[in-house]
């Protein structure tokens, strides 16, 4: 009887110490990880909108044999990301003036400022050039990762494309709206410096 209860007590007094060994083995390795769920990468050319400039970083994965090719579209993926963050804060300003306006006229006149504003928006994006590309290493299947950044100022395209909304306009329309070129600017600036996004 005094045997099994020997072997019952070393028993347990071996787990323990196991146990308490693997904690602090674990304990341990979570305190040399500065990453808590893992390891963490920055992306190449990670760029963030400021008051001044909206910025995008288009990514980009395909063939290592068409590095060109892949440069293109991740150019293409930063300028969709630029467009969509102009036009959100575009859109709530039309929105305000068709609001002031009513129906049928202020339709016809927010269709106007809406193309005046892409006609100018899309100029720009065709001109722009990237402030940052990188391309990952080569993967094990032929591919890689291509990283491009570009940088619109907003003072820039608010400035064009109120010059544009004010040559596209009949002066009964900007009589209509009380547009004035100089306001329009700034009331733009103004949303698009608010802007909150990455």
């Amino acid at each position: 009887m005094k045997r099994i209860y020997l072997r019952v007590t070393l028993g347990v007094i071996t787990m323990m110490l196991i146990s308490c060994g693997s904690q602090k083995q674990a304990v341990a390795q979570s305190q040399n990880s500065k990453a808590p769920f893992g390891e963490v990468y920055s992306m190449p050319c990670e760029v963030y909108d400021t008051p001044d400039k909206f910025t995008a970083t288009g990514i980009y994965r395909g063939s290592s044999y068409q590095k060109g090719e892949c440069q293109l579209n991740a150019l293409e993926n930063a300028k969709q990301m630029v467009y969509a963050k102009y036009r959100h804060t575009y859109n709530g300003m039309i929105s305000n003036y068709n609001a002031s306006i009513g129906n049928n006229r202020g339709n016809e006149i927010s269709t106007k400022l809406e193309r005046a504003g892409d006609a100018v928006i899309n100029a720009m994006l065709n001109d722009i050039t990237a402030t940052c590309i990188k391309f990952s290493n080569v993967f094990d299947d032929g591919m890689v990762e291509c990283y491009v950044a570009i940088e619109i100022y907003k003072d820039e395209l608010a400035e064009k494309v109120s010059k544009k909304v004010s040559d596209v306009l009949t002066q009964e329309e900007k009589d209509q709206i009380n547009f004035n070129e100089y306001n329009y600017r700034k009331q733009m600036e103004e949303r698009m410096k608010n802007y909150k996004g990455r």
